[in-house]
């Protein structure tokens, strides 16, 4: 979804091509994947094999799926046309998310390190994002990339965990992740704006 971002303004008809192919390539993955799964799984009822999932629950997971993956390809595409707004705009709303969280987690059953991580970096991330984006510093936004990098990693991985300590849908979890893939990859393309240029000599 992000292969075509520059640090200019794209084509706004390739991108929604280059979005909406990916975005169907990926849900046409997920469909036969997930069919195969769900064809794999039964359970014994009253001494007989049924299918682990019904129709309707078949059903709800390819549609959350779908509407995840078109949350993602939207902020893709806009960030296609608009990178170094949305490049700075989207981690800088992920560190409200982190500072909220963690927040709230600092009264529930949230982990204290976990509280303390999130409240950190939802500070740390809207800073990092106005010095790189206001006064273009290379370190801030080193150091911003790498951040959404490993939060899209964490979050991947701990979207389970999180789920169950936050008590809500996995599927909820799971959308931050893509989220910090698209703000990595598009501070990634900006790494041009970034190069280190040799002084004007007299």
């Amino acid at each position: 979804m992000l292969k075509a971002m520059s640090t200019a303004p794209g084509h706004p008809a390739r991108m929604a091509i280059l979005c909406g192919v990916a975005f169907v390539a990926v849900n046409a993955f997920f469909y036969f994947l997930s069919d195969s799964y769900f064809d794999s799984h039964h359970q014994i009822v009253n001494g007989a094999t049924v299918p682990s999932f019904s129709p309707d629950q078949v059903t709800h997971i390819r549609v959350v799926f779908g509407g995840i993956t078109a949350v993602i390809a939207g902020v893709s595409f806009a960030a296609g046309l608009a990178p170094r707004v949305l490049g700075h705009l989207l981690p800088t709303g992920l560190g409200v998310c982190n500072l909220v969280g963690g927040i709230a987690g600092v009264s529930s059953r949230l982990p204290s390190v976990l509280g303390a991580t999130l409240i950190m970096a939802g500070i740390l991330m809207p800073v990092l994002a106005w010095s790189s984006y206001s006064r273009r510093a290379r370190a801030a936004w080193a150091f911003l990339g790498c951040m959404c990098g490993v939060f899209a990693f964490i979050s991947l991985f701990g979207a389970p965990k999180l789920r169950g300590i936050l008590d809500v849908s996995l599927w909820t979890t799971m959308l931050l992740p893509g989220l910090y893939v698209v703000a990595a990859v598009t501070l990634y393309v900006l790494r041009d704006d970034y190069v280190d240029r040799e002084p004007v000599r007299a």
